[in-house]
C-alpha cells in the first residue's frame, strides 16, 4: 500500500466556522464512544397504535374498524461512531413498515400491511384482502386519514386516531327525513374528547365531545350534526343538517347502534 506524507492545509476564511459546525453535528448525532449506530427520533406522534374506521362512499355499503401499528422510524444511513461524518441529508428518516387489521362490519378480519414515509404524498399506503388505503398524518390531533378502495373497485374514506387502547369507535347509521335515503355514520372518539369519523356521502367528520353531558358537535363538508354519545354502551343518537349539499339539501337523524372498543 502506498503511503503519503502529511501536508499542511492552508488556512481559508470560514474554516473555523466549518469545523465548529461539523463538531456540533457530530455531537448531535451521538457521544460517549458507543460503537453502535444512532437514529434520529421518529416524527412526533406518528408512531404507536391507532384505531378508527373505514366507510364506503355512496354505492358502497362496506365499513369496519381499522387498527394500525407504526413502529419507531429507522434511518436510511445510520452513522457508526468514530466514522467519517456523513452528510446530514443522508441521515434521513426511512419508510417504516406498517401493519394493521380491518374488522369488517358483519364479520370478517382483513390483514393490512404497508409503509409510512413522512416525506411522501400520500405518506401512508396500505393494502390487504383487496382493500387499499392511502392517506396522511395530521399532528394536531394525532390522526391518519385518507381515501380507500374496496375489492369491488368502489371507493371510500378512513380515519384513525392515536393511542388505540383509549380510542372508542361508534358504528352507526343515518336516515334522511327529506327522502334522500341514508347510509353509514361512524364516529371515532379519542382520549382528548376529539371526534373524527366518516359517513357515507358526507366524507370526513370532525367534532368535539363534552364529558359529563355526553353532548357532541360535528361538522363536515356541507353540514353539521349534534346529539349525544355514551362511551360506556357505545350508543348514541342525534340529528344532522346538510343545507349546502348541492341541489339536494338534506336533514335527518343518526344513531350509533354498536360500539367497538
Amino acid at each position: 500500500m502506498k503511503t503519503t506524507g502529511c501536508h499542511p492545509i492552508p488556512w481559508r476564511p470560514g474554516a473555523l466556522a466549518t469545523l465548529l459546525a461539523v463538531a456540533a453535528t457530530l455531537a448531535s448525532i451521538g457521544c460517549g464512544g458507543d460503537s453502535g449506530t444512532t437514529s434520529p427520533p421518529p416524527p412526533t406522534g406518528a408512531t404507536g397504535t391507532f384505531k378508527g374506521t373505514l366507510v364506503g362512499d355512496a354505492g358502497e355499503s362496506g365499513s369496519g374498524v381499522v387498527t394500525l401499528t407504526l413502529p419507531g422510524a429507522s434511518t436510511s444511513s445510520a452513522v457508526p461512531a468514530g466514522s467519517a461524518l456523513m452528510p446530514v441529508a443522508e441521515v434521513a428518516l426511512a419508510p417504516v413498515a406498517v401493519t394493521g387489521t380491518l374488522a369488517l362490519t358483519g364479520g370478517g378480519l382483513v390483514q393490512l400491511s404497508g409503509t409510512y414515509d413522512a416525506s411522501a404524498n400520500p405518506q401512508i399506503v396500505l393494502a390487504g384482502g383487496g382493500y387499499g388505503l392511502t392517506g396522511n398524518y395530521t399532528a394536531t390531533n394525532g390522526v391518519f386519514s385518507g381515501s380507500a378502495t374496496f375489492p369491488d373497485g368502489k371507493t371510500g374514506q378512513w380515519t384513525v386516531s392515536a393511542n388505540a387502547a383509549t380510542v372508542k369507535v361508534f358504528c352507526g347509521t343515518y336516515t334522511s327525513s327529506q327522502g334522500e335515503g341514508g347510509g353509514t355514520w361512524n364516529l371515532v372518539l379519542d382520549e382528548n374528547n376529539h371526534l373524527t369519523g366518516v359517513a357515507t356521502g358526507a366524507g370526513q367528520l370532525q367534532g368535539t365531545f363534552t364529558s359529563g353531558s355526553n353532548a357532541i358537535s360535528v361538522t363536515y363538508n356541507g353540514g353539521t350534526a349534534t346529539g349525544t354519545l355514551d362511551p360506556t354502551t357505545g350508543g348514541g343518537s342525534g340529528t344532522y343538517d346538510a343545507p349546502s349539499t348541492g341541489d339536494t339539501p338534506d336533514a335527518g337523524d343518526w344513531a350509533a347502534t354498536t360500539g367497538e372498543f
